[in-house]
């Protein structure tokens, strides 16, 4: 029997529209499903509709708790995508027959500060949205609080007055009036890259160089637009397709009576790096220099002896100068950036765990499997939506 699956999906992001992408992918797959779809404005006629036609499941994100009652109330199996939380930021149990995947926004604000990190940026800056959106204030917690940890500030648009923001003009001279504001070398995240592209024409009608001056992050890799604005964009992929597909794969088990877990959490992000953000601005060459001989291949285990005779600097010199430009020890760094690596390499690659920790310089797939534990408290399958159920 074909299954009907029930989308209530809405369509006016670009990550929405991957997710769906996703989705229809792997619906499409073996035994064909059929579809109704929903954009979510209209979802009551859609579970009606549902209920005539023999509805075998449901994939749907919804933003109040009201909607997803209804959803729920159908005894459908279900998978929701960022369920909503409590009045106390507290995650809803999903029932014995649905499923809640969340995205770790938190974690987005993290990679975004990460990447800036990374290329030895001291002054930092965020641009969220005037909606107050939880997804927004969640990334923004996550990005103050890894720049916390390494002991450094950040600059926060508090956004324009209320009777300001409805004009794009009015509101565009307070983000202004802040740009300015901000002292060259500053490392700016946008919450989203269309928030990010309008910071970028600011910054061309000010006469502020990007990335020289103010280097600018976006999220969710649009690709259109990200590669179409000058200078390109920098963004975070939050890899909607493969969401759409676990969401997917995750219900097929269901709707057969299989076992499923009742909450997962998405992909890690990663960076795609463009110019808006190509600078790098450790103020120690040598530091500089030496993560760059790391970078070039982390197959490679090489020893902080042996990297400073070849830069020309003794070994505690080097471990100096990487304590004060890095704020961590030269060996914890180079272990970061093997992680973050291993990440994203199981994230967005069909490689096998093996061939992934020979690549970031992992001795076995246990010494991988270590590093993830201590680091995310999960083993690296949780990062391949191949296998939701770990």
């Amino acid at each position: 029997m074909t299954p009907k699956v029930l989308i209530v999906l809405p369509t006016d992001k670009f990550l929405h529209r991957q997710i769906l992408e996703g989705i229809l992918d792997h619906g499409r797959k073996g035994s064909p499903w059929q579809f109704h779809f929903e954009t979510g404005d209209r979802y009551e006629q859609g579970l009606a509709n549902g209920r005539r036609w023999g509805c075998s499941g449901i994939i749907a994100m919804v933003r109040e708790r009201r909607q997803l009652n209804r959803i729920l109330a159908t005894r459908i199996p279900a998978v929701i995508l960022n369920p909503p939380v409590s009045a106390r930021g507290r995650q809803f149990a999903p029932p014995p027959w649905a499923t809640f995947v969340n995205r770790n926004q938190e974690n987005v604000g993290r990679t975004a500060a990460e990447h800036f990190l990374e290329r030895g940026f001291s002054r930092f800056a965020f641009v969220g949205i005037h909606d107050a959106a939880d997804w927004c204030d969640r990334r923004q917690a996550g990005f103050l609080a890894r720049l916390a940890e390494s002991g450094h500030n950040c600059e926060v648009y508090r956004g324009a007055p209320r009777p300001a923001r409805a004009s794009f003009d009015l509101e565009t001279r307070y983000l202004a009036d802040f740009l300015r504001s901000l002292q060259p070398g500053t490392a700016l995240y946008a919450v989203r890259d269309r928030r990010a592209i309008q910071v970028l024409g600011i910054c061309l009608d000010l006469g502020i160089t990007v990335p020289d001056t103010i280097a600018v992050l976006g999220t969710d890799n649009d690709e259109v637009l990200c590669e179409t604005v000058s200078p390109s964009l920098s963004s975070i992929a939050l890899d909607g397709r493969n969401a759409g597909k676990l969401c997917a794969h995750i219900l097929d088990r269901r709707m057969g009576g299989r076992a499923a877990e009742p909450l997962v959490d998405l992909a890690y992000p990663r960076v795609v790096t463009r110019l808006s953000t190509d600078a790098n601005r450790i103020a120690d060459p040598f530091v500089a220099r030496a993560l760059a001989i790391v970078r070039a291949d982390l197959s490679v285990h090489r020893q902080i002896r042996g990297l400073a005779a070849r830069l020309g600097i003794s070994e505690r010199a080097l471990e100096m100068k990487a304590r004060r430009v890095l704020g961590t020890t030269f060996k914890a760094e180079v272990n970061r950036i093997r992680l973050n690596e291993a990440v994203r390499l199981i994230s967005n690659s069909d490689l096998p765990l093996q061939r992934v920790a020979e690549c970031c310089g992992y001795c076995s797939t246990s010494h991988l499997g270590i590093a993830f534990r201590a680091a995310f408290g999960h083993p690296p399958s949780v990062f391949r939506y191949r296998n939701p159920n770990g």
